[in-house]
């Protein structure tokens, strides 16, 4: 929050409100991130043809994950350094790896009412782990610089790794 009187007038507000830049990025930033965790667990969800116990649990400890990103957003809007970054895209790398380990009982325990086809499940999963892996190297990356910005280009690179590998690829035709 701005930190000004409650009584401010507008053009403080707006004047404080530009200080903030930096914390509404951020919040852009997680709405992206728990918008595509919602999209993915919704379609998993929907995909779902049983769910045993295990499901429930690791759905629970996912979606205890996912309640808990404003918080390292906060830190990351209030602190923009290595610290808050790293906080921040550790929170994002759990939350991650849990909805990894969710999909995957999905597929073994075969919950899902139809099996996904092989080439899909193969591709779908090494998406998986580039974005993830984006995320972990960018923590120590930033801790070890403290440039922030060589960990934001973790995260755009692990997102968008294989759409660089397919315009790689098709350059050699």
């Amino acid at each position: 929050m701005p930190d000004i009187a409650s009584g401010s007038s507008s053009s403080e507000l707006w004047a404080a409100l530009q200080n903030r830049e930096q914390e509404l990025i951020s919040y852009l930033i997680s709405f992206a991130v728990i918008g595509s965790f919602w999209v993915r667990h919704h379609k998993l969800c929907g995909s779902l043809k049983d769910v045993d116990g295990p499901f429930v649990a690791i759905n629970l400890v996912y979606l205890a994950t996912i309640a808990f990103i404003p918080y390292p957003t906060q830190v990351l809007g209030d602190f923009q350094n290595s610290a808050g970054f790293a906080f921040y895209a550790a929170a994002i790398s759990i939350s991650m790896l849990v909805s990894v380990g969710l999909n995957e009982h999905a597929i073994r325990g075969s919950l899902l009412q139809t099996t996904p086809d092989q080439i899909v499940l193969k591709d779908q999963r090494t998406n998986g782990v580039a974005v993830i892996g984006g995320f972990i190297i960018s923590i120590p990356l930033v801790l070890l610089t403290g440039e922030l910005w060589l960990g934001y280009l973790c995260w755009i690179l692990g997102a968008n790794s294989q759409l660089l590998l397919r315009a790689i690829g098709s350059g050699k035709h």
